[in-house]
């Protein structure tokens, strides 16, 4: 029990009784102090025997279902005031010299006062009850509020970093051109993109999709692209190779990182691409749009060791843009179903001539319902 608790019902009670003990006083002037002085002191038995079988009971009553819970404690406040209002009677017989015993309570108007007693003790305590559960949640609510808003302010400055982390959203470098747009379902994605520049001219465009969403996904992908510029000299057969060993080493049974890697060799436009579980690339030109999918493995990284990822070697032209995507573009709800490679190929191939990133994903928003249920992420890619 709370001191303020205690406190409390002992006020109340020195307050009840002295109130009671005034009405009978006033016919019995001569004993008027001693009346409310009794009362004052069967008000403290009564606060105390209360709390005492607050502190016994009250452990087993909260174990009941609410409406349960508030009859027992009507009952405790009863047998409470009750017990009190005789224990407190008794003792004020004893201080302040009045007529009062066990026998002298049986008559009509001492059983009177019993009754009247316990029932305000039940009025009280009941109302104190209430009083202190609308307590408990208001302050449990407060509190989730606050940790709500703390959590928000955490999830704002991972998903700032995070934008940080990507690089921007046009690169020119020196033959190619670099779109990208990654948007987030939740604060912080799980999809990410990242842009190498190797010293023999090449670029490195990778397109990622950690398991999951949050914070947990988001060191993740810092983690892959920590260590990009390094493996990314390697060629993307042996950068494969390398991120699933560290990524095994990292994650645990259920995590994965799907990944789409290409490398472009903007003078001749040679290019080179692995796809470890994401969804096919596409090419687009005036011509049509084409779908690479490579051979061999395909099982995102992280999930077994000595995988091989086979690279497909095709070729861009000036003419051409690559895009890749995450798999949130694809499986977006249209009406419950997803909307489907078949459409978003057919999406990429509407105005081939005046193809624009954007203009692809806002044809994308007008199909699909609203709101992201997935990470969504392009990369355009062009030679310059």
């Amino acid at each position: 029990m709370q001191f303020s608790h205690i406190t409390r019902s002992l006020l109340v009670g020195v307050a009840l009784g002295v109130l009671f003990a005034s009405f009978y006083a006033v016919s019995q002037p001569d004993a008027a102090l001693r009346i409310v002085a009794a009362g004052a002191v069967t008000g403290i038995v009564i606060a105390l025997v209360i709390s005492l079988l607050e502190r016994v009971l009250d452990p087993l009553i909260e174990r009941l279902p609410q409406r349960v819970r508030v009859v027992a404690k009507a009952f405790q406040f009863l047998v409470g005031g009750v017990a009190g209002w005789i224990g407190g009677m008794l003792l004020s017989s004893k201080l302040f010299d009045i007529n009062v015993s066990l026998g002298t309570m049986s008559d009509g108007r001492w059983t009177y006062a019993m009754a009247v007693t316990g029932a305000s003790a039940v009025a009280v305590g009941l109302g104190f009850y209430a009083y202190s559960v609308l307590e408990g949640r208001l302050a449990r609510t407060i509190d989730q509020l606050k940790q709500r808003e703390w959590a928000e302010k955490e999830l704002h400055l991972a998903r700032a970093i995070q934008t940080r982390l990507l690089p921007p959203q046009t690169i020119d470098g020196e033959g190619f051109h670099v779109d990208a747009r990654n948007l987030a379902a939740q604060f912080v994605a799980g999809d990410f993109y990242d842009v190498v520049r190797l010293a023999d001219g090449s670029v490195v465009i990778v397109v990622a999709d950690v398991a999951g969403k949050g914070i947990g996904a988001s060191l993740t992908m810092a983690s892959v692209k920590a260590v990009l510029p390094f493996v990314a000299r390697e060629g993307a057969r042996r950068a494969m190779e390398m991120l699933n060993a560290k990524l095994l080493g990292e994650l645990g049974p259920r995590e994965f990182v799907a990944l789409a890697y290409a490398r472009l060799h903007p003078d001749d436009g040679t290019l080179e691409l692995v796809n470890a579980g994401m969804p096919d690339p596409y090419i687009v030109s005036r011509n049509g749009v084409r779908t690479l999918t490579t051979t061999g493995e395909r099982l995102p990284l992280g999930l077994r060791a000595n995988l091989v990822y086979e690279p497909l070697t095709t070729r861009l032209e000036r003419d051409e843009s690559l895009i890749l995507l995450s798999d949130g573009i694809p499986e977006a709800p249209v009406n419950g179903e997803p909307l489907g490679y078949d459409r978003v190929e057919a999406i990429l191939g509407e105005d081939r001539e005046t193809f624009t990133l954007d203009e692809f994903l806002t044809r994308v928003r007008n199909i699909v319902d609203d709101g992201l249920a997935d990470d969504w992420t392009a990369v355009l890619v062009q030679r310059a």
